[in-house]
């Protein structure tokens, strides 16, 4: 239990490399909403997220730390639709008493079908809904970032469908929910950035005017870096069992370092307000 932890007692489609987005904005956007009617539920944009219109502070002191609910506002684009959409989609189907290894699936999110889409198919919802959602984010375009990025909110939403101990200690310290989180209404898609410090501040400080995604999410894919000191592939191996790929331990202890993860000048530039939330990597900067 990190410093971050709170105590209640308490985005390349096949293995192609894109540099840019091709046009613009609204073509990764449109993705997202297609893969959001793709899996959509019968309870669309119903979240059972704790959300400004039922919330009562008293509903957190109930719970224990790691089950304490995140409290999200109502969709503030397609992503958070999405998002909002299947964690509703998944405890309702909780409720309803499907077991949770159907629910939540393996203990880590699939990998084989960052490098080969069709394999996707075969893998766990809970996967495939985020391998989906990368695909969308082409400037995410890096096997390391991808592979952290997916390992990261897959953690994140199998903890939120499934708030046990053991899903909740399995996230990296700085990913536990900071207490904005838990009390204040934000966008569900800030909730999955890497950046705690980045995080208390969309929640507390968030203006759709200063921090709108479709204007956050390129210059933050863009300049995302996990400083892999080592080839790009070496993040992944080839599983003993069978032949999928499995992430490289080594790589799994260098993700859960904050310290590894940066962003680049472009996004310091792009919103000043955050500068001091992350660390920016310069130019020759091979620090990992």
């Amino acid at each position: 239990m990190g410093p971050e932890r709170l105590g209640l007692e308490f985005l390349l489609a096949g293995n192609q490399r894109i540099n840019k987005i091709p046009n613009g904005v609204g073509e990764s956007l449109s993705g997202v909403q297609q893969i959001s009617r793709d899996h959509e539920s019968p309870m669309h944009h119903r979240s059972s997220s704790v959300t400004s219109s039922n919330y009562n502070g008293c509903d957190i002191m109930n719970h224990a730390g790691h089950s304490a609910p995140i409290r999200n506002s109502p969709p503030t684009c397609p992503l958070d639709s999405l998002l909002l959409d299947f964690l509703t989609e998944r405890q309702q189907q909780a409720a309803d008493g499907v077991a949770t290894p159907r629910l939540v699936g393996p203990a880590y999110p699939s990998v084989s079908s960052l490098l080969n889409p069709s394999r996707g198919m075969q893998s766990h919802p809970l996967s495939k809904v985020f391998t989906d959602i990368l695909g969308t984010f082409p400037d995410l375009s890096t096997l390391p970032e991808k592979v952290a990025v997916l390992y990261i909110m897959f953690l994140v939403m199998r903890w939120q469908i499934s708030p046990t101990q053991e899903n909740y200690d399995r996230l990296p310290d700085w990913m536990a929910p900071r207490p904005s989180q838990l009390f204040t209404p934000h966008p569900a898609w800030v909730d999955h950035l890497p950046f705690p410090k980045m995080r208390d501040r969309l929640v507390r400080e968030y203006n759709p005017r200063d921090y709108l995604f479709d204007n956050f999410f390129i210059p933050f894919t863009a300049t995302l870096s996990l400083n892999w000191p080592y080839e790009p592939t070496d993040c992944l191996l080839s599983s003993p069992e069978n032949d999928d790929l499995m992430i490289n331990p080594v790589f799994e202890r260098h993700l859960r370092r904050l310290e590894n993860w940066s962003l680049g000048p472009m996004f310091a530039k792009a919103f000043p307000g955050l500068a001091d939330t992350f660390r920016v990597k310069v130019e020759g900067d091979r620090r990992a």
